[in-house]
């Protein structure tokens, strides 16, 4: 019976820690097209830069998430069939995807806001 409740300990583990690094993936500010197709004003513009600067922040928070648990898959024991080496290299992947996502997002936040001193 031990050996019966480690391996559904494990399966759950397992499962919770697959389904973090599945759940998720690097988004775009919401709605934020039609408000790029008719910002003219500064202050549109350094909204925009704003909505950037968020999502880039939440997609840094994405790519530590992953990394945590890249780095958890390291030392766990998972069932047979299971290969923490794989698991531990799709949630590193991810994190490298949020870093690069949050690297562009801010990039695009600073062509926003030099747009915005451009239409002053």
């Amino acid at each position: 019976m031990k050996n019966r409740t480690k391996l559904t300990i494990a399966l759950l583990a397992t499962s919770l820690l697959l389904g973090g690094c599945a759940s998720q993936k690097p988004a775009k500010p919401s709605g934020i097209e039609q408000r790029i197709e008719s910002a003219q004003s500064p202050s549109e513009h350094q909204a925009i830069a704003g909505e950037y600067e968020k999502q880039a922040a939440s997609d840094k928070a994405s790519s530590r998430m992953h990394q945590g648990l890249a780095n958890k898959y390291k030392y766990i024991t998972t069932p047979k069939g299971i290969s923490p080496g794989s698991a531990y290299q799709h949630c590193s992947n991810l994190a490298k995807l949020y870093e690069q996502a949050a690297a562009e997002n801010l990039e695009l936040a600073k062509l926003h806001r030099e747009a915005a001193d451009a239409a002053k």
